[in-house]
């Protein structure tokens, strides 16, 4: 089963938001596997929303978010 794990700044999408990320990775997921390997795979596929706290995440040594 594909699994999809974004992290996101807490708070930075709403829930509206979020529905349409997930929807969009799916639809995005799911056309890949129908292209490459011409299985449906769009009822099986996992996204997972992880939010993180103030300050809870660095890039390049910089804590950001």
């Amino acid at each position: 089963m594909p699994t999809i794990q974004v992290t996101i700044p807490r708070d930075d999408l709403d829930q509206n938001q979020k529905s349409q990320l997930v929807q969009q990775l799916t639809e995005s997921i799911s056309e890949f596997y129908i292209t490459e390997k011409n299985e449906q795979v769009k009822e099986f596929v996992n996204i997972r929303i992880h939010e993180t706290s103030e300050n809870g995440y660095a890039v390049g040594g910089d804590i950001i978010g």
